[in-house]
């Protein structure tokens, strides 16, 4: 049976049966997709050496959530659990049937979601328990319970990872549940703006489990933290962040509304799409949940400890990911975001009357890679444009029009830049004059060079030649 089942939520919650048998988990965290892409607990270990596991369901309910930690529990008892309330606003008891209105593929899409969450889970009373409050129709019931009455057909989509799992060697999720998102929004999404006036008109089944969820904490003496993530929301999301405020204030639980905080991310570069984050956004908001964490609870400092070299392992890996996908994304706008995240150093350069100076999108990406309005000052004449950052020197340059850059301290050596005209330009090592890195016969035509080198040696990884023209389509070197 192990064999045809789906092999998901083995994945993303091996981790989470180790670590949590050895004692090594201090903060659960509950929610949905939201919290799944919006917090990272190997960015929480990395800086604040907090120990944690990401819970998240895609789709769940904060009733999904309730058992979730229910089951949690079975496991091991953290000192903390934070929990997100979106979707707070979902009045109904069922995810099979939902509303009267509620489209099949939708109910469909629920059920097929709580997979990720059960299915890894033995059989027990409490999961018995869980599905007959989540689920009405007896044969869907079954599918969770005995998962062999679904999967048995599988034999067809078996592959060599279906086989691994008897070998202890299949595939698992490496950031502690979460997962990351490293593309950026097609579109600006402001959502609409905060009103703290705004409540919930009538209370939901979703508040209940709330308060189920916050009571059995203080039972069983674990702090929790209350959470509303933020993204790109609707007016239906700034009540249920508001009357979850009234909850928590009611409990004297603290609470954090990111929907609150218009400063906190930046809804061109830290969200993936109109509801969930980017890998930059999941960072901004790991660090802010870590400071408080750090700032209003006795948690332990774990970065010391011998026995988590398996979570020091796990921000190798995540670090080379990181690193991997600055140098070779094949997402150029995404590139331009993951840069700001300091993995490697760059030097960038946008020719004279680039259709990439039009693009408000894209000068929002340099602007937040630079950390000044230059290249809009760039995008209002036309001109050319140059940026470079060293991160292992820690030198930034920038320049616009004929504006030249002598001696620039960076890894790769003292450089010049010398803008000539519109199809030529110099960047070269003054030990090496010889040498012009932003100029190629062959690529006369391309408008915008993205070279990424190592912070400390200065080698360059990749010399990317981009056409905006062509919805920055590019050619690496």
């Amino acid at each position: 049976m192990i064999l045809t089942q789906r092999k998901e939520s083995y994945n993303k919650n091996k981790l989470f049966f180790e670590e949590a048998r050895e004692g090594h988990l201090d903060v659960l965290f509950l929610g949905s997709s939201h919290v799944i892409n919006g917090i990272n607990p190997i960015d929480l270990y990395e800086k604040y050496g907090i120990t944690s596991y990401n819970l998240g369901g895609h789709g769940s309910l904060l009733k999904e959530s309730y058992w979730q930690l229910i089951r949690a529990l079975d496991y091991c008892k953290p000192e903390y659990v934070v929990v997100d309330c979106y979707m707070m606003d979902r009045n109904y008891d069922y995810i099979d049937e939902m509303y009267e209105d509620s489209s099949d593929e939708l109910k469909a899409t629920s059920i097929s979601q709580l997979h990720l969450n059960l299915d890894a889970y033995p059989l027990s009373k409490v999961k018995i328990a869980e599905v007959n409050d989540l689920v009405h129709d007896p044969k869907v019931r079954m599918q969770y319970l005995f998962d062999f009455s679904i999967y048995h057909s599988r034999w067809s989509d078996l592959d060599k990872d279906d086989f691994e799992i008897f070998r202890g060697k299949t595939d698992y999720n490496r950031l502690m549940g979460a997962t990351m998102r490293t593309s950026v929004n097609d579109y600006a999404d402001e959502g609409v703006a905060y009103d703290p006036g705004l409540r919930l008109p009538e209370h939901t089944v979703n508040e209940e489990y709330l308060m189920k969820i916050i009571d059995e904490c203080q039972r069983d003496g674990i702090g929790i933290l209350v959470t509303y993530l933020p993204f790109a929301g609707e007016d239906n999301d700034i009540m249920a962040s508001n009357s979850a405020g009234d909850i928590a204030a009611v409990y004297g639980v603290p609470y954090i509304n990111m929907m609150a905080m218009p400063d906190l991310i930046d809804m061109q570069t830290d969200l993936a799409d109109h509801g969930h984050l980017s890998i930059t956004g999941a960072s901004k908001v790991t660090d802010y949940i870590g400071q408080w964490l750090r700032d209003n609870t006795a948690l332990a400092d774990h970065r010391f400890d011998d026995y988590h070299h398996i979570i020091d392992d796990l921000s190798e890996s995540y670090d080379a990911m990181i690193f991997n996908d600055s140098v070779y994304s094949s997402d150029f706008l995404a590139q331009l975001n993951l840069l700001t995240m300091g993995r490697v150093s760059f030097c960038l350069f946008v020719s004279e009357d680039s259709p990439a100076l039009s693009d408000p999108r894209f000068r929002h990406l340099v602007s937040n890679l630079s950390g000044t309005d230059r290249i809009e000052e760039a995008g209002a004449t036309g001109d050319q444009y140059f940026l470079l950052e060293d991160r292992g020197r820690g030198t930034k340059y920038e320049a616009a029009g004929y504006e030249s850059l002598e001696a620039m301290d960076t890894s790769m050596g003292l450089m010049d830049y010398i803008p000539v005209e519109k199809l030529f330009r110099f960047l070269y090592k003054e030990s090496d004059k010889d040498t012009n890195y932003l100029y190629d016969d062959d690529h006369t035509e391309d408008d915008i060079q993205l070279i990424i080198y190592d912070n400390e040696t200065g080698d360059i990884l990749t010399h990317m030649y981009v056409s905006s023209a062509s919805h920055y389509s590019f050619e690496n070197h």
